[in-house]
């Protein structure tokens, strides 16, 4: 039943995943000038920028199954390291191209923002398996992949305003870079949380219970030691 569960909760970010890709990021991936339109400048840029987040962002549902179910060490393992890597390789792309925008500073701080809390909190994941934290691991590497989701959530985002035509194009690249990765991130932690907060907790030996173990045992110690001293003066 968990499995089920895990597999339904992370088959529907790959099926947005896989539509977001088809649809938007391999638009990208030509040396076509008229695809990147203004992006051309820096059309280098963000062709290695989509190319290692389509790894990233394909490769994070398997790691997280693999993860959450425990199966097959050595590939999870593996993958591991090609998704740090894409991080790393997409979020620095990112941040030069935050820095070098056409739709303002508070687009490019968002931007830049989302790239730099990608990159900590997959390095924080890393660190975590290195010290065989792995409970510390899941959370983080589950922060990281919301962050990965960030650039599928900014897409929806700017078509949910740009159809309710709210602000200029400006404004609405603005908003939906800030709000496509801080309410997910949010909900996320609110949910990791809250599991902590609201679970069972595991019924423990009472203190007393052994205090009174270990004093039955002393004192049957003790019976036995002047059943046997009298034994010696009797004979």
């Amino acid at each position: 039943m968990r499995q089920r569960g895990n597999i339904l909760v992370l088959g529907a970010p790959t099926v947005i995943a896989l539509w977001f890709v088809y649809g938007f990021a391999l638009m990208y991936l030509t040396t076509d000038p008229g695809q990147f339109g203004i992006y051309w400048p820096r059309h280098q840029w963000l062709y290695v920028h989509v190319a290692a987040g389509i790894v990233a962002i394909l490769s994070g549902p398997v790691q997280l199954w693999l993860g959450l179910n425990r199966r097959t060490a050595i590939f999870h393992q593996i993958l591991g390291i090609i998704y740090v890597v894409s991080v790393g390789v997409s979020g620095t792309c990112a941040l030069y191209l935050a820095k070098h925008n056409d739709f303002g500073w508070v687009f490019g701080l968002g931007f830049g923002t989302m790239a730099f809390a990608w990159m900590i909190s997959t390095a924080i994941a890393t660190i975590a398996i290195c010290l065989r934290s792995v409970e510390q691991h899941r959370e983080w590497v589950i922060r990281s992949y919301v962050l990965t989701f960030g650039f599928v959530t900014f897409r929806l985002t700017y078509t949910v305003l740009d159809i309710a035509k709210k602000g200029n194009t400006v404004e609405r690249m603005a908003a939906a870079v800030w709000l496509g990765w801080t309410i997910p991130l949010f909900l996320t932690e609110a949910i990791l949380q809250g599991r902590k907060i609201f679970v069972k907790p595991v019924s423990v030996v009472q203190p007393q219970d052994a205090n009174a173990y270990n004093a039955s045992t002393a004192q049957a110690a003790f019976d036995l030691q002047n059943s046997g001293s009298s034994y010696l003066h009797r004979h």
